[in-house]
């Protein structure tokens, strides 16, 4: 019995490869099942995405469910923490340690998401009613867009039309994470009580008094210096940023298969050009596999061992049929 017939193809497929200037990201969530995605139907549809480009920071806000598993008191304590912190005053505590503050747009306790009992009071499990707009509703999941590097794996998006199989590659795999920006702003009220109490101090009139100090600074290794300023700019840079406010859109709306559509499918297939392969099949092994070597000749590698075989079924074929 020969290889095909053990090994029967079973369907066929064009290959089509959509444009590659567009950009596409896979968002992973490393702590969701993925039976439970964030979406309408699951009523966890994110309110928000915000991204800092240059930097590559990446936040989606998603509400928290507060009828099952929710510690309310915590949830009010955390709430108004937001609420009353300077960052949140700023825009909202996003990113590291509450530092990359959002400028603009709803505070990360969520703006106004849909309510689960509706109207401005909401009635839990445990029959409490309290007001929706002091309880911690969202939370942040945080991830960053990788720069890509030379060896880096190339992912593809694949999508099926009839015979037709439509590839797109992809920009970033982005993994996201929890964030504590409620113990930020929680945080940072103390602080902000202690710096009014400072001020205060600071009205009353101190005699001053010169003091000379004496700064030892250790040396650093180079590497470990270039890094260390290398992630000091980074982080500046990040700070410096401002976010950018995106419109999440479910699914399974309309919208969301019309991009589908627009960007993940070709649809005049007969019009576009073919791809003309630069290499053979052996060129292409070479390319893709370890150096291949010739048990007859193992001093011969690579390229040495294609040019022998070359040779070989140039022979062969002068002097007869081909075995």
């Amino acid at each position: 019995m020969s290889s095909s017939e053990e090994d029967p193809v079973v369907a066929s497929y064009d290959v089509f490869l959509t444009d590659s200037e567009i950009s596409r990201y896979v968002f992973q969530y490393l702590d969701r099942n993925v039976d439970l995605p964030y979406n309408e139907s699951n009523h966890q549809r994110p309110v928000q995405l915000r991204m800092k480009p240059r930097t590559g920071l990446v936040e989606v806000e998603v509400p928290l469910s507060t009828r099952a598993n929710y510690d309310v008191n915590k949830g009010l304590r955390y709430g108004e923490a937001i609420k009353k912190s300077r960052s949140a005053r700023d825009g909202g505590a996003y990113g590291m340690a509450g530092g990359f503050t959002a400028g603009s747009g709803a505070a990360a306790s969520g703006g106004r998401v849909k309510m689960e009992a509706g109207g401005d009071v909401e009635i839990l499990e445990n029959k409490r009613v309290v007001d929706s707009n002091a309880l911690m509703r969202t939370q942040a999941l945080a991830g960053r867009i990788k720069p890509a590097e030379e060896g880096d794996p190339v992912y593809m998006l694949a999508a099926f039309k009839d015979n037709n199989l439509h590839l797109s590659p992809v920009s970033s795999v982005i993994q996201f994470q929890p964030q504590l920006h409620h113990l930020d702003a929680l945080d940072e009220m103390p602080k902000a009580k202690g710096s009014r109490a400072k001020k205060d101090d600071e009205e009353r009139p101190a005699e001053t008094e010169a003091r000379a100090i004496d700064i030892k600074v250790k040396a650093a290794e180079d590497g470990e210096a270039a890094t260390n300023a290398g992630n000091l700019d980074l982080l500046k840079q990040m700070q410096e940023e401002k976010w950018k406010q995106y419109e999440w859109i479910d699914a399974e709306t309309e919208d969301a298969w019309w991009t589908y559509e627009s960007f993940m499918l070709h649809e005049n297939t007969d019009q576009l050009p073919s791809l003309e392969a630069k290499m053979d099949s052996e060129e292409y092994l070479d390319r893709m596999s370890a150096p291949r070597i010739d048990p007859a000749r193992p001093d011969l590698t690579g390229w040495a061992m294609k040019e022998n075989r070359q040779r070989q079924r140039a022979a062969q074929g002068h002097g007869g049929n081909d075995q």
